[in-house]
């Protein structure tokens, strides 16, 4: 079974990122994930950003999901960032978003790339999870709490797989 913890490292993870607008936001995700994925941060941003533009993707809770594909790049990555005081980075009926997941995927992967992000919403849908995460002290316990809420949702698939 898919899991996004499998595409998401401790060290990709920022218990407080200090941007002050959505460009700097994608420029701190970039940043992220630049080294795994190969790409430069600068590009990276910049495909972040194209994308950002073609639709919003913040979702109800104060979460964003920035993702993009890039010819660059081997393997899906992602990253998380908490943004404490939270910031406009959507429509403004959208609110603050204090919760933001980066993704970047290889072009050839759509499948792949809709299952991650499925994944990641399932998960940040529950408002339980997100609170979590905001009080999380540091990127390692962000991650165990990711893992653990993946651990539970997992077998609930597994049931009802085997019921069909």
């Amino acid at each position: 079974m898919l899991r996004w913890t499998e595409f998401l490292d401790v060290e990709a993870i920022r218990p407080s990122l200090v941007a002050r607008d959505r460009g700097a936001v994608l420029h701190e995700l970039a940043g992220l994930m630049s080294a795994r994925a190969g790409v430069s941060q600068r590009e990276l941003a910049v495909h972040l950003l194209a994308r950002e533009q073609l639709g919003s993707t913040v979702m109800e809770g104060g979460v964003a999901v920035p993702h993009c594909r890039h010819a660059g790049v081997e393997r899906i990555v992602t990253c998380l960032g908490i943004h404490r005081g939270g910031l406009a980075f959507g429509a403004p009926e959208d609110g603050l978003v204090r919760i933001y997941v980066g993704m970047v995927s290889p072009p050839d992967t759509a499948g792949l790339h809709l299952n991650v992000l499925s994944r990641i919403a399932t998960l940040l849908h529950a408002p339980e999870l997100r609170a979590e995460l905001m009080a999380a002290p540091s990127a390692g316990v962000m991650r165990a709490l990711l893992v653990r809420a993946e651990e539970a949702c997992l077998p609930l698939r597994n049931e009802m797989s085997l019921a069909r």
